[in-house]
């Protein structure tokens, strides 16, 4: 029996000549996070919800939550609708699987991460953050979403969205609310930041890429500091805004990927 496939969008027109940008979204959204977005019709944007998220598989064996098998089958969407080169572009969680795509796959052209990272290099992190992800997981499973997601827009990380308009408050929270907690405990636990590989040592080997943080965003600002000085092929840019600059300030985010895409081309 072959396995359903992720859900995918074209949020523009599919031009053959055109540059294909694969759209990966972060932990409890989906790919309608980059429909918000001014899209311009010069560039192929194909928004994907990422498995455990959106209309994409959830109740499914935990191991097609694994970063490696997201990945082939990220790969296998592709090759069905015979693109044969990409750009990804990611947000945190899907930034994180965009890097390990970008590793794995010689069709990648090119990659954005927005407030990414390749994972916990020191192994006492890894298993603190595993555990700490575990807990969270085991929250999902068992108390009411709302409460899951109460919490978690209180993170710090977050702060800077509250003062966002309501109206895109309240859409964002409503698509947290959408989710299948099953779906995000498996994300959590098998993908997870503290279960990642530990990429790192393999930040040399990405393609050309782009690394975009937010200005209220410090710990990703040194992260990815750091990252550009192991991989001097990523450029560095920092945007006004916090961790979700997509969101918060989609004109100059927008400005900086199809600048990106215009000299990658």
């Amino acid at each position: 029996m072959t396995e359903a496939a992720y859900f995918a969008k074209w949020l523009t027109p599919y031009q053959p000549e055109q540059p294909t940008l694969v759209c990966l979204h972060g932990f409890t959204g989906t790919g309608a996070t980059w429909q918000s977005l001014a899209w311009p019709a010069t560039v192929n944007v194909l928004a994907v919800d990422l498995i455990g998220h959106g209309r994409s598989p959830v109740f499914v064996h935990p191991t097609r939550y694994r970063m490696a098998q997201v990945v082939a089958e990220l790969q296998a969407l592709l090759a069905a609708k015979q693109i044969l080169a990409y750009h990804l572009l990611g947000y945190s969680m899907g930034a994180r699987v965009a890097l390990a795509w970008a590793l794995a796959d010689p069709h990648v052209v090119s990659v954005i991460l927005e407030s990414g990272r390749p994972g916990l290099a020191d192994p006492t992190q890894r298993l603190a953050r595993q555990q700490q992800d575990n807990a969270l997981a085991a929250k999902l499973l068992t108390a009411p979403l709302v409460e899951f997601v109460n919490d978690w827009e209180k993170l710090p990380l977050f702060a800077s969205q509250r003062a966002l308009p309501a109206a895109v408050q309240a859409r964002v929270r409503a698509e947290r609310l959408s989710q299948q907690p099953f779906g995000l405990a498996m994300s959590l636990m098998m993908m997870g930041t503290g279960q990642q590989p530990n990429y790192w040592p393999q930040l040399a080997q990405l393609p050309p890429g782009l690394l975009l943080v937010g200005e209220q965003d410090a710990k990703f600002q040194r992260l990815n500091l750091a990252m550009q000085a192991q991989a001097p092929q990523l450029d560095y840019q920092v945007l006004p805004g916090g961790h979700c600059v997509h969101l918060e300030h989609p004109t100059e985010f927008l400005a900086a990927v199809i600048t990106w895409l215009k000299q990658s081309a």
